[in-house]
């Protein structure tokens, strides 16, 4: 019996599970999500509907002594925001947050996440980005030295006026 194939795997596999790994998954949540939509078995429960992101890691031990969290922050497509952190305790685990029913409604659903492990330095270690993630620019919450250049900046003059002669 060849045990080259099987060894080859096996070293394959020791040796790729050592790095840090944070993956992150978007998910829809419907009928189909509960295990009695799947064996076609009636529940009387209200079929939940909306999304949920997944977020899975595999650190290193040594990361436990530096108290990680697990940063979640999402833009809905009503461009409303929402920041969710988890404590890590464990080199390998998982962490959801989703958004249901009514506030699925509400919101319209996920548009964008970022999902970051910091340290308790607030040190970034490990990042995953929706591929249309940008960090929104709130226009309400002007500071007085972005109204002040933005005042300045009226004053001057614009390309299209023409000096009088």
């Amino acid at each position: 019996m060849n045990l080259q194939p099987l060894l080859f795997l096996f070293f394959i596999f020791l040796f790729g599970c050592n790095q840090a790994t944070l993956v992150v998954q978007q998910q829809k949540v419907s009928s189909t999500y509960l295990a009695s939509g799947n064996v076609r078995t009636p529940d009387p429960r209200t079929p939940p509907n909306g999304q949920m992101i997944l977020a899975e890691w595999w650190v290193p031990g040594s990361l436990l002594a530096y108290n990680p969290i697990l940063k979640i922050d999402v833009v809905f497509q009503d461009f409303s925001k929402t920041q969710a952190e988890f404590p890590i305790n464990h080199r390998v685990g998982y962490e959801t947050l989703a958004v249901l029913n009514e506030q699925f409604k509400k919101t319209g659903g996920f548009l964008a996440y970022k999902v970051e492990i910091l340290t308790d330095t607030k040190e970034v270690y490990a990042q995953w980005t929706h591929q249309l993630w940008v960090k929104l620019i709130d226009l309400e919450d002007e500071t007085e030295e972005m109204s002040s250049a933005m005042v300045e900046k009226s004053r001057q003059p614009s390309v299209t006026e023409i000096p009088s002669l």
